[in-house]
Parts: structure tokens; sequence; C-alpha cells
């Protein structure tokens, strides 16, 4: 891991895109925070396969990173109560810059924690990657083993589908995607530094909080999401009525049972999709998303 120290990773940077958003995120990070601007702005990655959001919902973002997710919503829909869960200090201090200075913050109720979910409380360590800190991980074996396998795992097809109009002209530099981008990725890793971070479990936030019911709960924590899930008590279940949640791809052995887990809470409708959207194949080294939904009958907001 690299030597930089905490406060090194403080430093902030304003990155504005077209529909007017300006977010702020780590100096390094612009390439991180396209990516995630795309995902959630364009794309509606946690938006699929029946997740929908109506006015007035309570939104659990764990994972939440910067904010983007909560900035998006935010544009979308008015008075909602959205609870953005974040560790590493340095992006949660930009996601809480970012909740604050949004224009539409006070047509909502957002809190910012810096805290991570898990299975237990606790204090633990996590790897904070300055160039990519959507990739920042509690898991960091898993992180260094599988990030560079994801362009093993990548076809042509996934590109074509999820960047149309960019795939076509790099489809003659697709056969060497490890030889250019492997040395990138080598380039993010070593640059990860560890940091102390504060972890709860999620039923100790229902009930510190009061929290009467979870309308979406979204998680994207890089190989941590089996422990978040491990941290909701039993009579915590029906309070939630979606969620959306990546798997990273050591956890994807895991999306079998839990598919069945999750219909026999009582979820409807249980999707999964691979990150470059379609069909997810379990055993190809690329992250794929869980979309379950209670009641699949309820009609999104206007």
């Amino acid at each position: 891991m690299g030597n930089k120290t905490l406060n090194e990773t403080h430093s902030m940077k304003s990155f504005h895109f077209p529909n007017g958003l300006q977010v702020w995120n780590t100096l390094e990070s612009g390439g991180d925070t396209q990516f995630l601007y795309r995902e959630v702005f364009e794309r509606h990655c946690y938006e699929k396969h029946g997740i929908a959001v109506s006015h007035g919902d309570v939104i659990f973002d764990v994972g939440a990173n910067v904010g983007m997710f909560a900035l998006s919503l935010m544009e979308r829909f008015h008075d909602l109560r959205i609870y953005c869960f974040e560790p590493v200090p340095s992006t949660y201090a930009c996601l809480e810059r970012n909740l604050t200075e949004s224009p539409l913050r006070s047509a909502h109720q957002a809190a910012a924690l810096n805290l991570a979910l898990g299975a237990t409380d606790a204090q633990i360590t996590i790897e904070f990657f300055p160039g990519a800190p959507s990739n920042s991980t509690l898991y960091s074996l898993e992180k260094h083993r599988d990030f560079a396998k994801v362009l093993d795992g990548v076809r042509f097809a996934d590109m074509w589908r999820t960047r149309r109009f960019r795939a076509l002209p790099l489809l003659p530099l697709f056969p060497f995607r490890k030889l250019l981008l492997g040395p990138a990725f080598k380039r993010l890793l070593s640059a990860g530094v560890s940091i102390p971070c504060q972890m709860r479990m999620l039923s100790r936030i229902i009930e510190e909080r009061a929290v009467e019911r979870i309308d979406l709960l979204k998680i994207d924590v890089e190989g941590a999401e089996m422990d978040v899930l491990a941290g909701i008590e039993e009579h915590h279940w029906p309070l939630i009525r979606q969620l959306s949640m990546e798997v990273e791809p050591a956890n994807k052995r895991h999306v079998p049972a839990l598919r069945d887990r999750l219909k026999s809470l009582g979820f409807a409708q249980v999707s999964v999709e691979s990150m470059f959207g379609g069909p997810s194949d379990i055993e190809k080294p690329v992250a794929c998303t869980i979309y379950a939904v209670r009641d699949a009958s309820r009609p999104p907001a206007e």
C-alpha cells in the first residue's frame, strides 16, 4: 500500500457535468467521478427491474461515496428522507459538502453518516484508493486479486451495450485491453492507503433513528455487501420494501442462495443483472446487481 497520510486524502476538486451538476471528489478521481455520473445519472444503474422511487420515500444509501445517487434522486423527487453511509473520512467530507451545497437540499431530509454498515458494531480498517474512491474496500485481498480480472470478463458486447457510441472506435484496441489498461489498474491499487473507520449494524441504525420503513435499500460496498445484510435482524426485514445491491465477483457464488432467501422474505420479484447490463454469469469475474421488489404493484411517482 502507499505511504499517503490521512490528511493527504482530504483534498477536494470540483467536477462539472452537462446537466449543470457540480460534484466534489478527491483530486485524482476524475475518471472515477465521470464513471459514477454515467452509471447513476445516465444508466440509472440502481433503478432497474421494477425498482421505483416515489416522492416522500425513505432511502438508505449504503456505500454512498460522494453522494451521486442521492443527488440524482433529489433532482427528480421531493420530500425524500435519505440516509447516506460513507466510512472513508475524505470521501465522507465530499459527500457532506455535496449534500450541503445542493440547491435541492431544502426539499429533502438528507443525513450523511460517517459509518460503514456490517455484521457487527466494531472498529475496522478500510483501504482507500485516491484515484478510484468508489473502489475503496474492507476486503483488500479480494480487491487486489479480482480488480484486474474484470478485463478478462468483459466482452466487446458489454461495452457496446453500456457505451455504444464510444465502443465502436475502441474496437481495434479491444484485444489489447489488458496490455493497455493493466498498468493503470496496478497504479490505482498500489496507491491504496489503510484508514480506520467505524462499522455499525443496519438494525442498530433503524432502532436509534426510529426508522419505520425503508422504501429502497441501496448497497454498493465493494465486497462487504453480505456483511451489510448480516447486520439486518430478522424482525427488521419487513420494513424493507426494495433492495438494489451490487455483488462483487468474490460473492457471486452466494447469489443463488440469496435469491431464494429474498423470495422467502416476501420479495415478489428478484432479478440479477451484470454490471454491463444483460444476464449475469456467476463464473465470470464481473460484478452484478441484485434487484428485489417486495410490492411490484406500487406505481412509480409521476
